[in-house]
């Protein structure tokens, strides 16, 4: 049971039903630090206080309910819908106020690193199998030359498309998403969906390439008797493979089946084989350079396709000439030499007769440079596994980039590496043999190898394993994903469990070993994996193009030229590798692409891709009757509705400082801006001068930059007016979401104060119904008898034309000021999204962005840092992250003081107001209204409620001057305008605003629109309905 006057629970939020303390009955309360205070022992969930021991808690003197029991209590009428910083971050992520050091919170999930959680996953390819069964038949046909361009361009594709990755992987991610969280998140859903269909296909044919290839391994190398499975010839072939490869198969899902730790033991095999199989080559190529052994060594057959010879040894000068024999033929494994390089240095035609048997009925022959490059490829599938574990990893920012790009660089030297090698140690003859009868059913990499020739057999056999695990776990996870997407027609049970997306995983392999052999599959796993890499490499080139809010990569690699130059790369390799199977494949993508975008999946942060239809919408209307605009949260481009007060024509707009803020927001005409005015009078009388306030506005819009729309009204009533351009302004999508205005300037020193502050609490109740977001500009220079603005106008109040906001710096050089955010309730989308528009433009790009928030006693403010840090990794905000502990404390005599001469100043204007024939109240005030200070009967003191308002607005203005007090803008939460109460003073909420903002610069209150608040449920959730466990 709450004591009163106690502080509230720990963890609790206040809210308009908690129970506020009586009203004193003194006309003043007394301040004294020696009153009794109440104290409060909170058990903490482990019966231990902050400090390591149970403890009491004194709350600070409570001067008879006066005092500041809620130091935020400007927002206390909106935290049950708006909560504070700290409790929104305890929806998103495990909180607790223990100590950080503390043992008894929640388990934290597995940190992996670089190592484990990147470059393992991304090693675990095909490429041991390729260096195994086909690199050799590759450098034979095609040369060494022609060898190293196919590593080079594989290893291009590889480069660029991790400078992709990792541009998603640092643009902000959620940490309980996977893959397709990540991706979904920075490309948008359809984008990311897109990849993510693809990318399932890729991992089913990579698991079932696995299966063939260790088929063929085992049926032509390790048991040719166990090819029993009736056909002749070709078919036969071809069933052995379709037969064994299910087998296979079925093996590759059992072992998916074991238990985590098992796999997670298993995991390191994959790269280990291939790093065998290398090792054994250079190892074989060195023996046989340093110590050659003539006397065993093996010569080429006179007619290809023969077994080899032992070489006969040199005849000594006075032999007498023997019978013939193989002297004087060619060496089949000389050893590296220069000479052998160079005769293998430029592509061979296939001899007759070479590799008898599946070679002359497979189409071996044809050995075009597509054919080469299709069966090199699928080494380069196992740059997308680099963020298949990304919800494991500790920092996902900085192994994401490190890994992916080291992976694939040392698969591209890997590739290289072993075919200078194979090219410079091995005829040509011996290396056009593809399924090894030459050297008597042995791999010519084997024949190579040192110190047992089967080290390259059981490397490639677990490097098979190893990526047909990794493909077949990792394509189950991205079916899990997309079907908890609810996107695409799958069904329920997918998202759901682990064996089901299994299970289908495992049948849409089994259409790859259907085709039962490697060299039928190989092409058509190519394109499949280029076709991912395609659409993230566009996607990434279309976000640097479209520059938007939710795009703010900081891998230093990034460019949009790189990720177009990668996409144009890989769509280049998809038609010279198979031209209709590339058709195909783009359908595939394209079509799954369109139906996403028709079933309108909403991603948490970044549909950047969005832009493009927004562009198009701008130049055919009519398609924007289709949908309704999202919250300017979700759209990531505030559409603004700029309020402006035009003077008399030719005079400027008095305000053109706000049509400069919203050129700036827009980006250069990005997005949809209204300039908008309110005349008033009678329309037949007042149109010539609304003609010229358009004209006047028109000229505003141009020499801000700006490029929007012009909308006057004449009403007779101004108010109506504004109402009816803030609800009726636009046309179906084009329909502004966001007013901005400015602050009433000198409203103190007009002829009716309390009419001013009607006016504009009216107007922010207005938007406010309307679900519209808020900007009010505040803190601006007056302004000056100066005929128009220039086009270097500066985007805030205060700044003089043509200069950069933060002090003492020119635009677009680092400057000394900052934007700085203080985020205090609510979900903040709007609040950081802004900075992130304004540093598009040149003024204000070398600004530093720093966000703040307040922590109150019963918070935990390392542990609020460290959530807020990650907030701001996953939106992507290029920020300092500060935490300010705002503890109460007694009211001063002059909060005092200045809360009685405000409601002493709102009493004397009721009464000139009544005294000069104004309204009179038409009931007397109620008991809240007399408390609140509404009344017109004198009081022998202050309202509690305006005091306590009194002592937040000067508490929380301290915090930002002492932190802010010199930066170039200010960003700050607008506190809710008060209800409509009859007798409620509205000059008392411009006078909390202009304490709130006392002595600042330039700044900018931000309130969110209504759409908004509905999103805290979904973005408080860990893993979001993309996500993965």
């Amino acid at each position: 049971m709450a004591v009163p006057g106690a502080w509230p629970a720990r963890g609790a939020e206040p809210s308009d039903s908690s129970p506020e303390p009586p009203s004193p009955s003194s006309s003043r309360p007394p301040l004294s630090d020696s009153s009794p205070s109440p104290t409060e022992t909170t058990a903490t969930p482990c019966g231990r206080g902050p400090g390591g021991g149970a403890r009491a808690r004194h709350a600070p003197p409570n001067p008879g309910g006066v005092g500041g029991e809620r130091p935020l209590a400007l927002f206390e009428e909106e935290l049950a819908t708006r909560p504070r910083v700290p409790a929104l971050l305890r929806r998103m992520a495990p909180y607790s106020a223990l100590s950080p050091d503390s043992d008894c919170g929640t388990a934290q999930r597995r940190a992996l690193g670089t190592l484990q959680g990147v470059v393992a996953p991304s090693l675990q390819s095909l490429l041991g199998l390729v260096l195994l069964l086909r690199l050799p038949w590759v450098v034979g046909h095609g040369g060494v030359l022609g060898t190293a361009a196919i590593g080079v361009l594989l290893g291009a594709c590889m480069l660029l498309t991790a400078v992709s990755l990792s541009a998603v992987a640092t643009n902000g991610l959620d940490p309980g998403g996977g893959a397709l969280s990540l991706l979904s998140g920075a490309l948008g859903p359809e984008a990311g969906g897109a990849v993510g269909v693809c990318g399932f296909l890729s991992a089913a044919f990579t698991c079932a390439a696995a299966a063939l290839g260790g088929a063929e391994l085992l049926l032509v190398y390790l048991s040719p008797g166990w090819a029993v499975l009736p056909g002749r010839g070709r078919w036969g072939r071809l069933n052995n493979g379709r037969g064994y490869g299910a087998g296979l198969l079925a093996l590759l899902g059992a072992g998916s089946l074991a238990p985590p730790r098992v796999r997670a033991v298993a995991a390191p095999l994959g790269p280990a084989g291939l790093l065998l199989a290398l090792l054994a080559l250079q190892a074989g190529s060195l023996r046989h350079a340093l110590r050659p052994d003539p006397a065993h060594a093996l010569c080429l057959p006179p007619r290809p396709g023969d077994p080899l010879l032992p070489c006969a040894p040199p005849a000594p000068p006075n032999a007498s000439r023997g019978p013939p024999g193989p002297q004087g033929a060619l060496p089949a494994l000389p050893g590296p030499s220069a000479r052998l390089l160079a005769r293998n240095l430029w592509p061979r035609p296939p001899e007759a007769g070479l590799g008898a048997g599946p070679e002359q009925e497979e189409g071996g022959a044809d050995a075009s440079f597509g054919t080469l490059l299709g069966l090199s490829l699928p080494s380069a599938a196992g740059v997308l596994w680099g963020c298949s574990r990304c919800s494991e990893l500790g920092d996902v920012a900085r192994s994401v980039p490190a890994g992916s790009l080291g992976a694939a660089t040392a698969t591209a030297l890997g590739y290289l590496s072993a075919a200078l090698l194979l090219g410079a140690s091995v005829e040509g003859q011996l290396l056009r043999d593809k399924f090894g009868a030459t050297l008597g059913g042995v791999p010519v990499l084997a024949a190579v190898a040192w110190p047992w020739p089967w080290l390259p057999v059981l490397g490639a056999g677990l490097s098979a394993a190893g990526a047909g695990l990794q493909a077949l776990l990792g394509g189950s996870r991205l079916l899990r994903a997309l079907a908890r997407t609810r996107a695409l027609p799958l069904p329920r049970a997918l998202s759901r469990g682990r064996l089901w997306p299994l299970l289908v995983t495992l049948l849409t392999a089994a259409l790859g070993v259907l085709l039962g052999s490697l060299d039928l599959l190989a092409p058509v796993l190519s394109v499949l994996c280029l076709t991912s890499h395609l659409g993230l490499n566009l996607a990434c080139a279309l976000q640097g193009l479209l520059p938007t809010a939710g795009w703010s990569p900081r891998c230093p690699l990034y460019h949009w030229s790189v990720s177009l130059a990668g996409a144009l790369l890989c769509l280049s390799l998809m038609f010279v590798t198979c031209w209709h199977c590339a058709l195909l494949a783009l359908g595939i993508g394209a079509t799954a692409y369109k139906y996403l975008e028709f079933r309108s999946a909403q991603s948490e942060w970044g549909e950047g891709l969005r832009g493009l239809s927004l562009s198009a919408a701008r130049l055919a209307l009519l398609r924007l009757e289709d949908g309704r605009p999202p919250p300017p949260s979700l759209s990531l481009r505030p559409q603004l509705l700029v309020l402006s007060k035009p003077g008399d024509p030719p005079g400027p707009p008095p305000r053109p400082e706000l049509v400069a803020l919203a050129a700036q927001l827009q980006g250069g005409g990005r997005g949809l801006t209204v300039l908008g005015a309110v005349l008033g009078g009678a329309l037949h009388e007042e149109l010539p001068r609304a003609r010229g306030a358009e004209r006047a506005l028109r000229v505003a819009l141009s020499r801000a930059g700006a490029r929007g729309f012009v909308q006057v009204l004449v009403t007779p009533e101004p108010g109506a007016g504004l109402a009816a351009l803030v609800q009726g302004v636009g046309l179906g999508a084009l329909r502004p979401n966001t007013v901005l205005l400015g602050w009433p300037r000198r409203w103190r020193q007009q002829p009716d104060p309390a009419r001013a502050a009607r006016d504009f609490v009216e107007l922010l109740r207005v938007a406010g119904a309307a679900g519209r977001a808020l900007l009010v500009s505040k803190g601006g220079a007056e302004p000056g008898p100066t005929p128009g603005v220039s086009p270097g106008l500066s985007p805030v109040p205060g700044v003089s034309p043509g200069a950069s906001p933060c002090p003492g710096v020119s635009p677009g050089v680092s400057p000394g000021g900052s934007l700085d955010v203080w985020w205090v309730v609510g979900t903040g989308r709007l609040l950081t999204l802004l900075p992130l528009l304004l540093r598009q433009h040149p003024v204000w790009r070398g600004c530093p962005l720093r966000l703040f928030t307040v922590a109150l006693l019963e918070d935990n403010s390392e542990r609020l840092r460290r959530l807020l840090e990650a907030v701001v990794r996953r939106r992507g905000l290029p920020a300092q992250v500060h935490v300010v502990e705002l503890h109460d404390g007694a009211v001063s005599d002059y909060t005092y003081e200045r809360t009685l001469m405000m409601e002493q100043r709102s009493q004397m204007l009721r009464q000139l107001r009544r005294a000069q024939g104004g309204p009179a109240p038409s009931q007397p005030p109620s008991a809240a209204e007399e408390e609140e200070g509404g009344g017109g009967e004198p009081r022998r003191g202050p309202s509690p409620g305006n005091v306590r308002r009194m002592h937040a607005a000067e508490r929380l203005n301290a915090a930002i001057l002492a932190h802010s007090g010199g930066a170039g803008l200010v960003l700050l939460d607008l506190p809710p305008p008060p209800p409509p109460r009859p007798h409620r003073p509205r000059e008392n909420y411009l006078e909390f605003l202009e304490v709130l903002t006392e002595g600042l610069g330039p700044v900018l209150l931000v309130r969110d629109g209504d759409g908004d608040g509905d999103q805290c449920s979904q973005y408080g959730t860990g893993n979001g309905e993309t996500g993965e466990p």
